[in-house]
């Protein structure tokens, strides 16, 4: 199985036996229209996807009902034929853009796609149950963990869940100085031990660059990329892979 951090966000391509998933694919350059001012985001490169990855692509997982992570614009770029996974509430967000086909419901039980297996799993407060966090399985029995906000330690622990990979925030974010909508360095550590994880990803990377009306109330930590490596081994740029064996 291939992991490839796909863009320098959010987007995730993962790959077995020549078949693709993406997670929370955003791949223009700009995710809104300039009259949209809620949220924000632009940059010089839409994504790092071949037009041969975009071939493999069998189907598409939406963690979350949020413009960036749902975007629509990139969704309809893809055939029909394509699956989208999610969950039931994000269904109806998808739903309101106008993408009504070829949607299933993915949860604990798992789905197959490929060779790969995939299982939604609780993420943490506040986003249970707007979003939801993925257990990523191989034909060999490699584990990645996928958390776009917030881990759920207790879950983790209870269930005993094990990764040998951790994709997971690490760039603290507050709304109003003290809702925590991004995990620190510290508790993105305690996920990485929790699991058992060797090798770590950085998702919802550079927060700082998203702008609009929600960004006035956001503060930032930046990355603390030493801390980190000193711990763990870290990728945390676009471009970014591993291939486990």
């Amino acid at each position: 199985m291939k992991l490839l951090k796909a863009d320098n966000y959010q987007t995730w391509f993962l790959e077995e036996g020549g078949k693709a998933v993406l997670i929370d694919p955003w791949l223009s350059k700009q995710l809104q229209p300039d009259n949209r001012i809620f949220i924000q985001r632009k940059r010089n490169q839409a994504s790092l996807l071949s037009d041969e990855d975009y071939k493999k692509v069998q189907a598409i997982i939406i963690t979350a009902p949020f413009e960036d992570h749902l975007h629509a614009e990139s969704i309809k770029s893809f055939p029909k034929s394509v699956k989208i996974y999610t969950s039931k509430l994000i269904k109806k967000f998808l739903y309101r853009q106008g993408i009504v086909d070829n949607i299933h419901i993915i949860n604990a039980e798992g789905v197959d796609i490929g060779l790969m297996n995939f299982k939604a799993l609780p993420t943490g407060f506040p986003y249970y149950p707007a979003t939801f966090a993925l257990l990523i399985e191989d034909s060999k029995g490699k584990r990645i963990f996928h958390e776009g906000h917030i881990a759920k330690f207790k879950y983790l622990i209870k269930n005993n869940i094990k990764a040998d990979i951790a994709v997971l925030t690490a760039e603290e974010v507050k709304l109003f100085g003290f809702l925590r909508l991004g995990m620190d360095f510290k508790r993105t550590l305690k996920t990485c031990k929790i699991l058992g994880a060797k090798e770590l990803f950085i998702t919802g990377s550079n927060p700082e660059k998203t702008t609009g009306f929600i960004s006035k109330f956001l503060s930032i930590k930046s990355l603390e990329r030493e801390k980190i490596q000193a711990n763990i081994s870290l990728h945390d740029q676009a471009g970014d892979f591993i291939e486990l064996d």
